[in-house]
């Protein structure tokens, strides 16, 4: 299996990778992320539920906004088993269109109670560089993939899924509803999710509780997490990639921080709207 560094993307593209807090695993075993059936009241999320994501770059004295992370859920009850329809969109920033235009498009269907993908599909386009990928999830937890590449080639192949294998739009929203109470720093979790012809077995560090000052919107007290980087092309290997989560019901992602060989990329909470809780850890 190869490692995110042979992985073809852009600095935005990894953005929602990161929201995620990914890290490559070093054991040989495959733990498993507990998936259990999660009670209605206790979801951190519900549908209409908005959220934008800043992106940004900072290498020395430059710091600038280049584009959008947008994330939105509603559900589905036509069907047997009702659903939840999340729908992610990275764009950059009409500046960044003349010199590198990113339009991406993802969609991810996944049970109410358990939150385990039952359909997934994303549409890259990223300058001159797409790729589809269209997953159907079985019973038996492999995953019946469809990659439509940019020369018009299509592969149709079965990925060896687990009960904890998701695409990384439902492992965002699964991991916000984690058993957060019971997590002591250093606590290290599994991870599992599929993208294109690979499925990556990937580990988060529980770190402790921590207090940040988001630009826009003020300050919270929050939830840290961190993950070694890959070196490679984008990233070099050398610090932790980190993110912060709000210390409240709605576990929203606040401010991730990732090192890249030249520079460093952040993303920010934006906006927010519809949250199914009081955002209690807002401080001022």
């Amino acid at each position: 299996m190869t490692t995110l560094t042979g992985y073809k993307s852009t600095i935005l593209t990894l953005f929602l990778i990161t929201l995620c807090g990914l890290a490559p695993a070093q054991e040989k075993e495959k733990p498993c992320l507990p998936v259990r059936d999660i009670p209605p009241s206790q979801m951190a999320f519900r549908p209409g539920e908005k959220l934008t994501i800043i992106a940004s770059y900072q290498w020395g004295v430059v710091n600038t906004d280049v584009g959008t992370v947008s994330l939105e859920i509603s559900e589905s009850d036509t069907l047997e088993v009702p659903l939840y329809i999340a729908k992610g969109r990275i764009q950059t920033a009409r500046f960044f269109n003349a010199f590198f235009r990113v339009d991406d498009y993802y969609e991810s269907r996944f049970n109410q109670s358990t939150l385990r993908p039952v359909y997934f599909m994303r549409d890259i386009r990223e300058g001159k560089y797409t790729i589809q990928n269209y997953y159907n999830y079985n019973r038996d937890y492999s995953i019946n993939a469809r990659i439509i590449r940019k020369d018009g080639s299509v592969q149709d192949t079965l990925l060896p899924g687990r009960v904890c294998t998701f695409d990384f739009i439902t492992l965002f929203y699964f991991l916000r509803n984690l058993e957060f109470s019971n997590m002591n720093p250093g606590d290290v979790y599994p991870i599992s999710f599929a993208i294109d012809e690979e499925i990556f077995e990937l580990y988060l560090r529980y770190d402790g509780k921590d207090e940040i000052r988001v630009q826009g919107q003020g300050t919270f007290r929050c939830l840290k997490f961190s993950a070694q980087t890959v070196a490679g092309v984008v990233f070099d290997g050398k610090e932790d990639l980190r993110f912060w989560i709000s210390d409240d019901k709605n576990r929203v992602p606040l401010l991730i921080e990732s090192p890249v060989v030249v520079g460093r990329v952040t993303g920010r909470l934006g906006s927010y709207e519809n949250l199914r809780f009081p955002l209690t850890s807002k401080i001022k």
